[in-house]
This record gives structure tokens, C-alpha cells and sequence, in this order.
């Protein structure tokens, strides 16, 4: 029999709130992701290796503390029976001043001094992050009971964190622009650092707007840290989505800064533009393609059998696209042909967040079914744990990729140039890099197995639970 469709529960305003305070949370990790690495390289002036080891350390560490962090927010319910709520109207704040104290050049001399605040700093700001980012992204497992709903929930979360991620994509013509206006440096990055760091954060409490239907009894919470832990590494969904993340971190590749802004050089209508704006109008025909896939990931997901395989479908095409691209070659004008390419691998690309938070949401519920336990902050607390464990191993290969292809900014901004060994590496290493990771991301995922049939089974027996016990409202 065909199952009835319940109504939906989250309302147009509510849902909208929702997804903009994901948008704002993701102008500031947009910044910290894609700049702050090259901040300190160029700004900072720390050798890459040295970077990239204390930023590895800061986040493999902060990765481990996520299911820490997890199991006191699982473990913990407001007076009002929210989780996650409250936590979403405090961090922002802390958050942005944060982000703004990262992005200050306090004068410090020698890598090992530049080293160590950084490192305290970059701690403090990923732990406040991860409360925050497991709240929000856990919001999804408790505003609605229905799987589609929630399905659309984590596609305009992450439709709009992707839009956030776009409007950062302008960060590099605005540097070139404002250099060529004589403003230094280190003055842009410490504005970008006010107006998306500390702004997008002021916006994402909007987020709080949400309303938690799904509340924990002490029937459903679990008992303990290692209670917790079972949970977690007994949900295979999760566990194998993880492995997939942490192997898509063995990429092989550097930021897309460095490429750009040292080896592209294009002529657009008849007038030569440097390289961060080739790489702004680059990223922005992807994140406008990615856009436009995110659409439709939903119904792509009935018609390909489910979000596992819109998992595997987005890192086939974005291995193929590159594979291809690499041949192509950027020199002059070809670097517009790359440009197409981008845009069609993009096209499924940000399809990742959604089919992960999605699976994730279905996984809760099975573990629920199967035990009768709860534990969504930790279960998210993963994807945060994931996603740290994957880009520390980026940042802690990019640093020493960089130092081996001889880096110095201080130099290139004396007057050097880049190395030979740079500029022969450069592009396979930013090409063909990524594309190592996503072919690893794809073996886990040949082995998830939740069929819709179940899905629908465990979605109507948790309803008839939830009646009786009084976990639901509306």
C-alpha cells in the first residue's frame, strides 16, 4: 500500500529563518575555511609546513572533541525541554569576536610564537563552532517527524550555506581590486573578518527561530558517554559516510589561491584580468551550477534509489570532470574551457551536504527504532567530526606540498618569483588532487544499505510511538 503523506509541520517562515541563519553561519566558515590557511601564509608569513601541522593538530584534536561535545549536549536538556535551541542563541557572538582575533596580526616575531596563538586561538573558535554547528545541523532531526520534510529542511539549509560559501567566492576580486587601490594586505582580510566572520554569525541567529518538536524522554535518552558511543559506532550509516569523508581528506592538493593568483593569467573581452578574478568567476559559475543541482536532489534521490546514491553519483561525475580538465590544460584562454568543467562537476557537488544530513536524520530514527534510544547531537557531532578529520589531513598535506614546492611568500612579496617546482606542480596538484579524495569517498558508500521499504517501516512504527508517549508536538 501506498503510504499516506502526513502534513507538513514546520511553517514557510520558520523553515526560511532556519536555512538564512545557516546562510549567515556559512559567510563566516567560508572565510575561516577557504582563507585563513593563506592568511597565515601570506600575512603571517608562517612557513607552510609549520602552518599546516598546528591548524592539523587544531583540527584532528577539535574532531575528537566533537563526540564529547555531542554527549553533553545529548545529555543535557534546557528547563523549557529544548537542546539545541539555546546554544544557537549564544555562540554566534562568541564565534565572530573570535574570528575577528584570528584574522589580527598581533606583531609576534618567529613562526613558534605566531605558532602558538595562533594555535590557542584557532582551539577556542572550533569549540565554540562545533556547539553551534551540531545545534544547528541537529535541528533538522527535531523540527519534523516526516522524512520528506526533512529531507526539504536540510536541502534549504544547504542550498542557502551554499549561497553563504557564493558571496565569500567575491573575497578574491575584492582583494584584487582593493590592492589596487593601495589598501594593505592584512586590511582586507581584517575587514573581510568583520563583515562576513563576525557579521554572518550576528545573522545566523536566526537560526533560533526553529522550534524543536521532538522532544527527549528519559526513556529515549541515552545513559552515558559510553552509552553514547555505542550508539554512534553501531549506526553503520554514519560510520561508513565518516570513513568516506576522512579518505576524501587524502586528497593531494593546496588551496586554489595559490594556483590562481600565481599561474593564471586570461584575457576576458579583449582585456587581460589576473588571476583571483579569474578564480572568482570560476567558482562562481560552480556555485551557481551547484545551485541550481541542489534543486533538484530530492527528486534525484527517487530516482536513483536513494541519498547513498546521490553520493556516488556526485563523486563520479567530479572525478570524470577533472580527469578531463587536466588534459585540457589552463594556459591562456583554456582556462575558460576549465571553467565549463567546474560548472557541470559542480553541478551534483553541493548535493553532498543535503544527502548526508538527510541520511543521517533516517539513521537517528532507525537507531531509535531499533533501540529506543536518541542521540542526535552526537550522530551529527560526526559530520563535524568527519568533516574536521578530512580537512586536517588537507591542511596538514597542503602545508608540506607547499613548503616542498619551495612557498615563500615573504619573498614573492619582496619581489621573487615562484619556484620552477611550483610552477611544474601546481596545476596537477590542484586539479587532479581532489579528485584522489572523491574516488576514495565513493568505496565506502558501495556499502550502505537501507532500502525504502524500510525507511518506511521504522518512519510509521515511530510515529505510533511517539503517540503514545507524548514525544511529538505540533
Amino acid at each position: 500500500m501506498k503510504r499516506e503523506k502526513p502534513q507538513g509541520r514546520v511553517g514557510r517562515a520558520e523553515a526560511w529563518k532556519y536555512a538564512i541563519g545557516i546562510f549567515g553561519q556559512n559567510l563566516s566558515c567560508a572565510l575561516m575555511m577557504n582563507w585563513f590557511f593563506v592568511f597565515c601564509t601570506d600575512v603571517l608569513y608562517i612557513e607552510g609546513k609549520v602552518i599546516g601541522i598546528v591548524l592539523g593538530i587544531a583540527r584532528i584534536w577539535d574532531g575528537v572533541n566533537d563526540p564529547l561535545m555531542g554527549t553533553l549536549i545529548d545529555r543535557h536538556t534546557f528547563k523549557n525541554g529544548d537542546k539545541f535551541r539555546p546554544f544557537l542563541r549564544i555562540t554566534p557572538i562568541i564565534t565572530g569576536i573570535l574570528v575577528i582575533l584570528l584574522f589580527t596580526d598581533w606583531g609576534f616575531k618567529g613562526d613558534i610564537p605566531k605558532a602558538i596563538y595562533v594555535l590557542i586561538l584557532y582551539l577556542l573558535y572550533d569549540m565554540v563552532f562545533t556547539v553551534q554547528d551540531v545545534s544547528m545541523w541537529s535541528m533538522t532531526s527535531v523540527m519534523t517527524d516526516i522524512p520528506e520534510e526533512r529531507e526539504k529542511l536540510s536541502q534549504m539549509g544547504r542550498i542557502l550555506a551554499a549561497i553563504g560559501f557564493g558571496v565569500v567566492g567575491v573575497f578574491p576580486t575584492i582583494m584584487d581590486i582593493l590592492r589596487g587601490n593601495g589598501i594593505s594586505t592584512q586590511s582586507i582580510y581584517f575587514g573581510a573578518a568583520v563583515l562576513f566572520g563576525f557579521g554572518g554569525m550576528i545573522i545566523s541567529i536566526l537560526s533560533a527561530s526553529a522550534k524543536e518538536r521532538i522532544h527527549v524522554t528519559e526513556e529515549t535518552k541515552t545513559e552515558s558517554f559510553k552509552d553514547n558511543l555505542k550508539m554512534l559506532f553501531g549506526n553503520k550509516i554514519v560510520m561508513l559516510v565518516l570513513l568516506g569523508n576522512v579518505l576524501n581528506g587524502l586528497s593531494l592538493t593546496v588551496p586554489g589561491a595559490y594556483f590562481f593568483e600565481h599561474s593564471v593569467k586570461a584575457t576576458l573581452f579583449g582585456k587581460e584580468i589576473g588571476g583571483l578574478t579569474v578564480m572568482t568567476i570560476i567558482y562562481a559559475a560552480a556555485y551557481a551550477a551547484s545551485g541550481i543541482g541542489m534543486f533538484f536532489v530530492t527528486g534525484l534521490s527517487k530516482k536513483l534509489g536513494g541519498m547513498r546514491n546521490v553520493l556516488i553519483w556526485a563523486n563520479v561525475v567530479a572525478v570524470v570532470t577533472r580527469v578531463i580538465a587536466f588534459f585540457v590544460g589552463y594556459q591562456g584562454n583554456r582556462i575558460w574551457i576549465c571553467m565549463i568543467l567546474f560548472a557541470i562537476g559542480s553541478i551534483p557537488g553541493q548535493m553532498y551536504g543535503i544527502a548526508r544530513t538527510a541520511l543521517w536524520g533516517d539513521s537517528i530514527d532507525y537507531m531509535e527504532w531499533k533501540t529506543g534510544k536518541r542521540a542526535e547531537a552526537i550522530t551529527f557531532a560526526a559530520q563535524t567530526f568527519c568533516d574536521k578529520i578530512s580537512t586536517a589531513l588537507n591542511t596538514v598535506i597542503a602545508g608540506f606540498i607547499l613548503s616542498w614546492l619551495e612557498y615563500d611568500a615573504e619573498a614573492i612579496e619582496a619581489g621573487a618569483t615562484v619556484s620552477a617546482k611550483f610552477q611544474q606542480w601546481i596545476w596537477p596538484l590542484f586539479i587532479i588532487g581532489p579528485a584522489i579524495g572523491a574516488a576514495l569517498y565513493i568505496i565506502p558508500l558501495l556499502f550502505i544499505n537501507y532500502p525504502a521499504s524500510l525507511k518506511d517501516q521504522v518512519t510509521e512504527d515511530l510515529r505510533e510511538r511517539r503517540k503514545n508517549t507524548g514525544e511529538l508536538t505540533e
